[in-house]
């Protein structure tokens, strides 16, 4: 069976379909319109977002050990994916019902959803190998990820007209626009949507070594996963590393929507066009860095991509000109592509094959980590710069930002403090092995 014939193979999409499903969800609520709602819409500062989104990713965090275990050994993953995704898609759904009046219900139902995504991702990820194992896992995930990719771009692009009544230059007379508040319904419907082949055309493989683990026996392995660490050169630098990389990454998607309507002052549809730009560099980026992956060393090329990430960021504060800032999101794009591209293989190389399950749950459970402090570190810079009247006018001074532009320095600080967070990730990140000529994985 060749590798374009078994893609297409019901199960398979199936499988695939939701990896563009749950990033509908990702795009639409956590990265462009909810943060939104709150603070341009309802008056709220960043608190009201970055604290909820927080303390979802620590519960996934503490949580992830057990529900991976289960997971592993568990026959019902699909039972278990199926109540995390309605409970994630009811959530979003009924924050279209709350009155702008109910905050704490918008916070609470917020909670609640995106925990529901990240919980049901290790169930997703075990039924990968229901519908293929050995090389064609590999091709299967691949194809995952790149519907995941078009999810992004379809989400915006078909919720868009929910929010200002038309599509880019495309008016829809009979739809009326429901502002950021009028994304809710149509992307919960749509994750939903997606997500239902799953369901319906994955046939869940028996595992043979099913049997219960206490969330004891969990929190143990990874214990015993981080004392392994000892045994291999560089790996808990490099986790300790990664978790800098992709706490400033992870900060970066959540605000970058925000930051472009407040900071830049583009409208709905000019935030949606910037993001389809970047997520297209995205897809050119993974692939491009990938190729040359092949022929240089992952040290030295994932340290040029942290590199352009904290110049990068360092940029956006400073330029106003638009064109130069399309470019920098196109740049943004390639340089989120290749680090995911590059760090995976690199955490490979430094530890045997026979181990790799092991370390890349720490790595998974570090990137969930990572999405609980960066959030918090950006929301008490801005909303200390935003209250320090005097020390936000002589930084203000030394940024050049005009008087009437002040209300923007606080999002220029909380950039440019991401940058510093990629910087101290890089520092640790020095003395990391060199893995050129061990790729084996």
């Amino acid at each position: 069976m060749t590798g374009r014939n078994s893609l297409l193979k019901k199960d398979v999409v199936g499988w695939s379909l939701y990896d563009l499903a749950n990033t509908i969800y990702s795009m639409n609520i956590v990265s462009l319109y909810l943060k939104r709602y709150l603070i341009e819409d309802l008056g709220k500062d960043d608190r009201y977002f970055d604290i909820p989104f927080s303390i979802s990713m620590l519960l996934a965090a503490l949580l992830l050990p057990g529900l991976g275990a289960m997971s592993d050994y568990s026959t019902k993953k699909k039972i278990f994916l199926f109540l995390f995704t309605l409970t994630c898609c009811t959530s979003v759904g009924l924050m279209a019902a709350l009155p702008p009046t109910m905050v704490f219900g918008f916070v609470v139902l917020f909670i609640i959803a995106n925990f529901s995504y990240e919980a049901g991702q290790p169930f997703y990820n075990s039924l990968l190998y229901s519908v293929a194992d050995g090389k064609r896992a590999r091709l299967v995930s691949g194809f995952g990820v790149a519907l995941g990719y078009v999810g992004s771009i379809v989400g915006m692009a078909v919720v868009l007209p929910f929010v200002t009544g038309h599509l880019f230059s495309w008016d829809f007379p009979l739809l009326e626009a429901g502002g950021k508040a009028g994304s809710f319904l149509p992307t919960a419907i749509l994750f939903m949507v997606f997500a239902l082949p799953l369901f319906l055309w994955v046939r869940e493989a028996p595992v043979t070594s099913a049997r219960k683990v206490t969330l004891t026996q969990a929190y143990r392995d990874v214990w015993e996963g981080i004392t392994a660490t000892r045994k291999y050169p560089g790996v808990l630098r490099y986790l300790i590393a990664d978790y800098f990389f992709e706490d400033s990454v992870a900060t970066v998607i959540i605000n970058m929507g925000l930051y472009c309507s407040l900071f830049l002052g583009f409208d709905d549809t000019d935030i949606t066009r910037f993001l389809i730009i970047s997520t297209i560099s995205a897809v050119v980026g993974s692939f491009v860095i990938g190729k040359v992956a092949e022929l240089w060393s992952l040290k030295k090329l994932l340290n040029l991509i942290v590199i352009g990430w904290a110049s990068v960021l360092v940029v956006f504060t400073l330029v106003s000109d638009i064109t130069v800032v399309w470019v920098l999101g196109s740049i943004v794009g390639v340089l989120l592509g290749g680090l995911w591209t590059t760090s995976r293989p690199l955490l490979a190389e430094l530890v045997p094959r026979s181990e790799l399950g092991r370390f890349f749950g720490l790595f998974s459970l570090s990137g969930r980590a990572a999405a609980v402090i960066g959030p918090l570190v950006w929301t008490v810079v801005v909303y200390y710069f935003h209250t320090d009247r005097m020390l936000g006018q002589s930084l203000a001074g030394l940024l050049g930002t005009r008087p009437e532009n002040h209300a923007q320095l606080p999002y220029q600080v909380a950039i440019l403090s991401l940058g510093l967070i990629m910087l101290v990730g890089l520092f640790i990140f020095r003395k990391v092995p060199d893995t050129r000529g061990r790729g084996h994985a």
